[in-house]
């Protein structure tokens, strides 16, 4: 890792960590456990997107592991592991996908985060009645996903201006025309 990498991933953890704390004081659906606006992912989904994939991930441990010892604690934490977990499995996946678009592969995270919360949900609480939230969740993380691949599309295009190789790795994604 050159020293140009360092400092983004450096850039973009601080700012996934304010974020995260933004989202923690400001809930979007108070009373409703599990629902976010997932604007930390969208720092994922922009490095996944105009990084690599290696950048994603690294910026994902430093989210879990840093955002459960700030402000959530290590039951969160695991929550936040699992979720983080399948979302990029599933975004690395929906990059693969021809003309998904960066609202697509939000979608795709989304859902597969929420997935995995739920999962973790029934192995902490030993019991499948949290599936009862599924509906909620899952109308929530289709929202949320979109809301966020609008953001992810709209900060990334405007920076293909501003950093070279960014417009170039976007077309090679099918993300820019």
């Amino acid at each position: 890792m050159n020293i140009k990498t360092i400092t983004r991933l450096g850039l973009l953890s601080s700012l996934m960590l304010l974020l995260g704390i933004v989202e923690k004081n400001f809930p979007i659906a108070p009373g409703i456990p599990g629902i976010k606006l997932g604007l930390a992912n969208s720092v994922l989904l922009y490095a996944l997107c105009l990084m690599n994939t290696k950048s994603a991930w690294t910026l994902s441990g430093i989210k879990v592991v840093l955002g459960g010892i700030l402000y959530s604690g290590p039951i969160a934490m695991m929550y936040s592991a699992s979720g983080t977990i399948l979302s990029m499995l599933a975004m690395i996946l929906a990059l693969k996908i021809k003309d998904i678009g960066f609202i697509g592969i939000s979608v795709c995270g989304a859902v597969m985060h929420m997935l995995g919360q739920i999962l973790i949900s029934r192995f902490i609480l030993g019991t499948w009645a949290v599936l009862i939230q599924v509906p909620i969740l899952l109308v929530s993380a289709v929202v949320t996903g979109i809301l966020t691949g609008i953001v992810t599309q709209m900060v990334c295009k405007a920076l293909v201006h501003s950093m070279p190789d960014s417009k170039k790795r976007l077309q090679d994604l099918g993300l820019y025309k």
